[in-house]
């Protein structure tokens, strides 16, 4: 939602990202997954200039609207003297903002009242801010040490691996785990041992440690890394897409590597009314989804 506020007021890509705090890439990947969304292209765009469709318009003007309303119930409660509900919710990395979106839209839309803060954490970081407290709530996905952490499931993603498109195995449709086990991968190194373990395939290789191609600490690096053909990646499709076509990288589907559970994470013990209320829209947003979650985990 502010995403295309920003472009529609600044109508430039480089401002609207700087304005949210975002790279132009995470930005473009979050217009292109609402125009998914909304099933219509709502932002024209070339070298010269930007403008949004008629459709860019209406729903603009709708969202312009809620977030208005959000901004007015934040001034009302300052005037009765009272200080606002604030929340801050934690990304493990930018790119996981469009996953998380329709649960702060659904969320803000429940309670307009609750100041909003976005944590974007770092790969190095799969808790997405909790631990140090940086964040109130997370959207975290995959394995990870959740000792001290409430999971609550929300769906579930394929997995497949990210590659670079003229890599042999990009020709097919899809791969299998035996055909990735001796490819060289492109390592984030993890304080949690089991986050790494998910992403590197760990339980498939019979305890023999992978090629590492190279290792990086960013998503930027992985997408230079996998484009120049150092190695490849265990990814979701929905990182994929947003690192664009542009980058030389390309997803396929692992068919028998297990899936990515997404899940929405409190500290234990953690009841404060805004945590809690940001669970429930969240956990309601999820189940627009496809894929059906298991129970929580605590």
């Amino acid at each position: 939602m502010r995403a295309l506020i920003a472009v529609a007021e600044e109508l430039n890509f480089t401002r609207a990202a700087e304005r949210l705090h975002l790279t132009q890439q995470a930005l473009s990947g979050q217009i292109r997954q609402l125009e998914q969304r909304v099933g219509t292209r709502l932002v024209e765009r070339d070298t010269h200039h930007v403008e949004l469709t008629p459709s860019g318009v209406v729903l603009h003007e709708r969202c312009r609207s809620l977030l208005t309303g959000a901004e007015q119930a934040v001034a009302a409660a300052r005037a009765t003297g009272e200080e606002p509900a604030r929340l801050t919710i934690g990304y493990p990395a930018p790119l996981t903002h469009r996953i998380a979106a329709p649960a702060i839209e659904l969320f803000t839309t429940r309670h307009p009242e609750v100041e909003i803060t976005i944590h974007f954490g770092e790969l190095l970081d799969p808790q997405g801010g909790l631990r140090g407290s940086a964040a109130d709530v997370a959207i975290v996905y995959g394995a990870l040490e959740h000792e001290g952490l409430d999971l609550h499931p929300l769906f579930s993603e394929p997995r497949g691996v990210a590659l670079a498109a003229g890599h042999p195995l990009a020709e097919k449709e899809s791969v299998t785990i035996a055909e990735l086990i001796e490819e060289p991968i492109i390592d984030v190194p993890s304080a949690d041992p089991a986050s790494r373990d998910f992403w590197i395939a760990a339980k498939h290789r019979a305890g023999k440690p992978p090629r590492v191609g190279a290792t990086v600490q960013t998503v930027d690096g992985i997408v230079e890394a996998i484009g120049a053909g150092l190695g490849v990646a265990t990814a979701v499709p929905a990182v994929v897409e947003a690192m664009g076509a542009a980058a030389g990288v390309v997803y396929r589907p692992v068919v028998d590597l297990e899936p990515v559970q997404f899940w929405v994470a409190r500290r234990a013990g953690d009841d404060r009314r805004p945590v809690l209320d940001f669970i429930a829209a969240a956990v309601d947003a999820g189940h627009d989804r496809d894929s059906p979650a298991p129970g929580a985990v605590g």
